[in-house]
């Protein structure tokens, strides 16, 4: 259904019965019957390679599909890359597991549980872990360097105080950066910060130990660098005090040397890999959250941490619009942000003139002052998150926001939030983009609304140069509870492509889309964090493959049936082209290709799938940590024909090019 808010999504009390996809009954076995004792080949990837077909018995009930593939395009428009972005949100663990620091709860300003109407399993993450209670130390409200608490430290000549928090990793070799603030009451008191883990006897190893400077009397900051000559993910970081007096404690930080600007290396390295072109920042910590940036910019030592009034818990504050830009920069993507509706249109065009002024200006100055003289040149702006366009408030106000944000930047392109029919006729001179968002498993549903929102915009006077970004998608927005571990299977993951073919058969109006989340989420994201690891979902793959294959003229086709869900699309001049087809029953499908109208002899090239490794024809399969690589994508490396076996539950891009 289409809600008033200009979301698809199905109705609350249906959403736990709807299955993803229907999948046939039935294994076939083939794949295992071309498998050698010593093969190591992935079975999906041999499947792909099988070329002999119609002399082979091994695919006697294999169902065929014929594919015409002609050299007119659908439509006048181009297959944008920034239909494979994603989306980064203050959501529980989604920033706190990108971002590299290990301490939870810096600042001592407590741990406040996730809103309860949000869950998944229950598990525990990072954003759980409290300081380790013992009566050494408490909290205290007298002068704390930032926000309302800091922690107290009692020493005594026969007792040291020793403040510490578990859960941490560790990696052999790796250096730690250590910072903190503190104060003394006595000059006759050492500090120490040290990684240590219990082992089976019941002592405790120190992995890593450093002296800190002498302590104050006044509030300073004190850093040290710990080097572990071990590697464990039951790590527990402690500052010992030794002496006799008080020590007070704030806004401690540890983080691993190999740090990317304060985001984990292989988080980054994650996004670079899967390229998701553009990336989305801001919903619902924005609106109806009442997110305020001015507090998130500047050292990060002196921000103060807020209570997620959408999500729950409190957030470090660690990671705002700076850091945010600095990812996208690093990993070569474009930014879009989402702003606060209600931090009002005067805000807005500051933080346009923060993002992207000159240093010359007073805001781009002040981003000079907090380390990065260098625009960020952010080009797309939403101006608030899933706000009705049909909401009066947001009427009287946007071309407020539109005129004061244009002052501050002219080339800036804004976006709407949820589109309506008001919208496009008070404000449509401008807006760039309309932005619903698509949380459904229904794929006509969505390409009805493609539909619907191309010909008001087509009607409207004034629009024409309105295109469709979908700032946030995914097979559900709810579900909350285990339903939602639906999204971390390949089942979900070749939904999600499916959607991509819808995205990209709208391309001449659909021009950005933002898969929601990109880490952790409930299960939502492409990629799992843990304090040792990242783990690649399904999604992550499918991402990746059509992001790495996705060409930009999208072409006509036909096909003999519906066995499998089919999309092509070329390079401008047609020297290479690609076929993406995607097979969500539980047997495979022998495809055969056939073109009209080129010039020139079209051949396969190249081809890549994602599959289940092992073949076992169940939708549900997922990557666990102890099998992260279960679901990838497999290549094949023998030379190609007209004619392929397409795996069965698989996403294939086939490569095609001319002499």
């Amino acid at each position: 259904m289409l809600t008033s808010l200009g979301m698809i999504q199905p109705p609350r009390s249906s959403r736990r019965k709807e299955a993803l996809i229907f999948f046939s009954r039935g294994l076939s076995k083939f794949i295992q019957s071309l498998l050698t004792p010593a093969a190591t080949v992935p079975r999906c990837a041999l499947a792909i390679g099988a070329l002999s077909l119609q002399s082979s018995p091994l695919f006697a009930e294999a169902r065929e599909t014929t594919a015409t593939i002609y050299s007119q395009p659908i439509h006048s428009g181009h297959i944008s890359p920034m239909l494979f972005g994603n989306f980064v949100e203050l959501l529980d663990d989604v920033v706190p597991g990108m971002w590299a620091e290990m301490l939870n709860d810096r600042s001592f300003a407590g741990v406040v549980r996730a809103a309860k109407w949000s869950y998944y399993d229950g598990k525990p993450n990072s954003c759980d872990r409290e300081w380790d209670k013992n009566p050494t130390w408490n909290y205290d409200t007298e002068n704390p360097f930032n926000g309302l608490r800091s922690a107290r430290l009692t020493a005594t000549s026969s007792k040291a105080a020793s403040l510490t928090q578990s859960g941490l990793a560790v990696k052999r070799g790796m250096s730690y950066a250590f910072s903190g603030w503190f104060r003394t009451d006595s000059s006759r008191l050492s500090g120490t910060v040290r990684l240590k883990t219990l082992l089976p006897t019941g002592d405790c190893m120190i992995l890593a130990s450093a002296k800190l400077p002498p302590l104050s009397y006044e509030l300073r900051g004190c850093s040290a660098r710990l080097t572990s000559k071990g590697e464990t993910d039951r790590v527990v970081f402690e500052v010992l005090v030794e002496g006799n007096g008080h020590v007070w404690a704030d806004k401690l930080s540890l983080m691993p040397a190999d740090n990317r600007l304060g985001w984990r290396a292989d988080v980054v390295q994650a996004i670079k890999d899967v390229h998701p072109a553009i990336l989305r920042w801001g919903g619902s910590a924005c609106d109806p959250g009442e997110y305020r940036w001015k507090q998130g910019i500047g050292p990060r030592d002196q921000r103060v941490p807020f209570r997620n009034k959408f999500w729950g818990r409190i957030d470090s504050n660690d990671v705002g619009i700076d850091e945010f830009c600095q990812i996208c920069e690093m990993s070569s993507v474009e930014p879009l942000i989402c702003l606060s509706f209600s931090d009002g249109p005067q805000s807005a065009a500051d933080l346009v003139a923060y993002c992207n002024g000159d240093i010359t200006t007073a805001w781009g100055a002040k981003r000079a002052a907090n380390g990065h003289p260098p625009s960020y040149h952010v080009r797309y702006w939403q101006v608030g998150n899933e706000i009705s366009g049909d909401d009066q408030n947001y009427l009287d106000h946007f071309n407020d926001f539109a005129q004061k944000m244009k002052q501050a930047d002219p080339d800036i392109l804004l976006m709407t939030s949820f589109p309506a029919q008001k919208s496009f006729e008070q404000s449509g001179k401008d807006i760039a983009f309309v932005c619903p968002h698509h949380y459904t498993p229904d794929l006509a549903a969505c390409d009805r609304d493609f539909v619907n929102l191309s010909r008001k915009i087509e009607s409207t006077p004034g629009c024409d140069q309105i295109k469709i970004a979908v700032t946030e998608w995914n097979v559900t927005g709810g579900d909350w509870g285990l339903s939602r571990g639906k999204m971390l299977t390949l089942g979900s993951a070749l939904l999600n492509a499916r959607y991509l073919h819808v995205l990209m058969r709208h391309s001449d109006k659909v021009k950005i889309a933002c898969r929601s989340n990109l880490a952790n989420s409930y299960a939502g994201a492409i990629i799992e964090t843990s304090p040792s690891g990242l783990l690649k979902r399904p999604s992550y793959y499918v991402m990746q493959l059509y992001a790495r294959h996705a060409k930009e003229v999208p072409l006509r086709l036909e096909q003999s049936n519906d066995a499998l869900d089919l999309f092509a699309c070329a390079s401008p001049e047609a020297h290479s082209l690609c076929l993406f087809a995607i097979n969500s029953s539980t047997e495979p499908v022998i495809l055969s290709t056939h073109f009209d109208g080129f010039s020139k002899p079209i051949r396969p090239a190249r081809c890549e799938t994602l599959c289940d490794r092992l073949d076992a024809r169940q939708p549900d399969v997922m990557n666990h940590w102890e099998a992260p690589e279960r679901v990838r994508i497999a290549s094949t490396s023998k030379p190609l024909q007209n004619q392929i076996v397409v795996p069965a539950l698989s996403a294939t891009a086939i490569e095609f090019e001319t002499p």
